[in-house]
């Protein structure tokens, strides 16, 4: 990181200190490189020597930093600048060279001290140093009323008012883009802290609501088991529609879990060697419910073992996901088909439907945060991304396979595992 785009991060207090410091710095330099241009230089025969005038600046200048430093309430530049104007004023006035190395003085100057005012303020300072150039140079002894002398003295105050104003410029647009950068820095702060907050609250709700749940289903399973031949045919039938519902909210609670673990970083695998023909079974009798009330019909070709090794339960919800996916968006009297087949040193899990197919420039976005095709139908938008998030954590692969009309197709490919293999 540069000097430049450090300082943009700092509070307006720092980055005026930096900016005192620099100038500081600046002045010491100058004064130190003219003094040694001046000792090169034969100067016989003037009133003065550079190296002399030099010399008492330098004098001026310590004791204005003494008296900046040891006077907290006078650290910055602004009193300096009114002092400044008569000390190099005076100084240009002795040196008996117009435009020679002591005009650097009044470049200085107009650089040093316009960083620190307000536009107006640069514009009457520049002004006036312009104002001193045009009555001190036409006193000094190697100055004439020619017209080169003329326009060399009009280009130095041109020059000195392009340094002002320059300075002055930057400087605040330096402070505009340290005062956005902050303002960018709070705000992602802001953001940061709400995100973490929405994180909490969800994940506190979505526990909370779960033993409820819970409760909720076991009772609607009793209910089924016990008193089911005493009730009539409609409430049966509101009885079943009951345990289905209990059961969505049962994938929306546990979407919501493991995607706020997801984004944090945080959601645990217990890995383990399995057939992924039982976490396939527990998916499937998780969500056939909610595929045959709607009419459709669900096969399952698994005429293999499929080994793998990972956490059962998360890939049962992955699976769970996928199925409710195609339950949603594939309308009654469809088919789900899920099959599975060990290819090469893969086993590859096969869930597709009859359904209206994905748009080609939809196979990737599908498995986007709360993207859906179709939200007429239902759904969160977090069952394909949260599935693929978990898939992913078990550093395995999951695509969708489609063309518009002809049915979607999703494919989950996992290691194989063979026994004394890593987990």
């Amino acid at each position: 990181m540069t000097r430049l785009t450090a300082i943009q991060f700092l509070a307006k207090p720092e980055l005026d200190r930096y900016l005192e410091r620099t100038i500081a710095r600046l002045r010491w330099a100058t004064i130190a490189a003219l003094l040694l241009i001046s000792l090169a230089q034969h100067s016989a025969g003037r009133r003065f020597p550079d190296w002399a005038l030099l010399l008492g600046f330098a004098g001026y200048n310590l004791l204005a930093d003494l008296v900046r430093w040891r006077t907290p309430g006078h650290r910055a530049f602004a009193w300096i600048a009114v002092l400044d104007l008569p000390v190099v004023g005076l100084v240009y006035a002795n040196c008996a060279q117009p435009g020679g190395p002591l005009f650097t003085l009044l470049v200085l100057a107009a650089a040093q001290t316009t960083a620190f005012m307000t536009l107006a303020g640069t514009l009457l300072y520049a002004a006036t140093l312009g104002t001193l150039t045009a009555v001190v140079e036409p006193t000094l002894p190697g100055w004439s009323a020619t017209v080169a002398d003329v326009r060399a003295m009009i280009a130095r105050i041109v020059v000195l008012g392009l340094v002002g104003i320059g300075m002055g410029t930057l400087t605040r647009r330096l402070a505009s883009e340290q005062d956005a950068a902050r303002t960018m820095i709070d705000e992602a702060a802001r953001l940061e802290e709400l995100d973490r907050l929405r994180a909490e609250f969800v994940a506190t709700v979505s526990h909370d609501l779960r033993t409820p749940l819970t409760a909720a289903h076991a009772a609607l399973g009793l209910l089924d088991a016990t008193a089911i031949d005493r009730l009539g045919s409609e409430e049966r039938d509101w009885l079943a529609n009951a345990r289905r519902n209990v059961g969505r909210l049962g994938l929306l609670i546990d979407d919501l879990l493991a995607h706020n673990q997801l984004a944090a970083g945080t959601l645990p695998l217990d890995r383990e060697p399995l057939d992924l023909r039982s976490v396939v079974a527990g998916a499937v009798a998780a969500v056939h419910p909610l595929i045959r009330a709607k009419g459709q019909t669900l096969e399952l070709d698994l005429p293999e073992a499929l080994p793998c090794a990972g956490d059962a339960a998360r890939l049962e919800q992955a699976i769970m996901n996928v199925l409710a996916n195609a339950h949603y968006y594939t309308p009654s009297g469809t088919r789900v088909a899920v099959s599975g087949r060990v290819a090469a040193d893969e086993v590859l899990l096969t869930i597709g439907d009859d359904g209206p197919g994905i748009p080609p420039a939809e196979l990737e976005a599908v498995f986007a945060r709360f993207h859906r095709l179709a939200p007429e139908n239902g759904g969160s938008g977090l069952g394909l991304a949260i599935a693929r998030g978990l898939v992913e954590l078990h550093s395995d692969r999951m695509w969708a396979e489609s063309g518009t009309g002809r049915g979607a197709i999703f494919r989950i490919a996992l290691p194989i595992y063979r026994p004394g293999g890593n987990l």
